[in-house]
């Protein structure tokens, strides 16, 4: 009987800790990539909310939500103005220009109105899929520069907006081929 009622309450335990890790990360991520011809694009990944709520602030989803475009807008053009502050690549103590691609007004206040809906209205005892998670009400902002030659990579250092917190970052260096016309691909 005692071995029944602990490997139930691991059970409980771990199906708890599944239910609240098991889609990876909860903070924020960003994805470097070096690409052809010397292009390194950043992706950022960040939760509106937590972004807006970074000091003291408090910013609830069903507020946010709720506002009018307009007062949304002024919200949306303090991050745009935060990233575009904090946001810093150097090297070489030298600051590299960004292109930056940042998704419109209407695209952020459509992804925080769905955060708010389907949080509202979603079944609390239906469990949402394993790769399905909280993170896809995520917003991502794209950011891309070239550097002289691939040795300048160790050079770089990137600076995230402090309000963004802990940020899990991924590097990665696609393998390029080029294929003529028939060929099959092959690693």
């Amino acid at each position: 009987m005692k071995v029944v009622y602990r490997f139930t309450w691991l059970f409980i335990i771990s199906l708890m800790a599944f239910k609240a890790y098991g889609h990876g990360l909860v903070s924020a991520s960003s994805k470097i990539k070096l690409r052809p011809h010397n292009l390194v694009e950043i992706q950022v990944q960040f939760d509106f909310i937590k972004l807006l709520n970074h000091s003291s602030k408090n910013y609830a989803l069903p507020v946010v939500a709720s506002l009018p475009k307009e007062k949304f807008g002024l919200l949306y053009s303090e991050v745009i103005k935060l990233f575009d502050k904090q946001l810093q690549v150097k090297k070489d103590k030298g600051l590299i220009g960004l292109n930056k691609r940042y998704p419109s007004q209407e695209r952020v206040f459509e992804l925080v109105k769905k955060q708010f809906i389907e949080q509202k209205f979603s079944s609390k005892n239906k469990g949402t899929p394993y790769t399905f998670s909280d993170r896809r009400y995520y917003q991502v902002f794209n950011f891309d520069f070239r550097i002289s030659k691939k040795e300048d990579l160790n050079k770089l250092k990137i600076t995230f907006p402090k309000p963004l917190g802990n940020i899990d970052v991924t590097y990665s260096e696609p393998t390029t081929k080029e294929l003529h016309k028939g060929e099959a691909w092959t690693l």
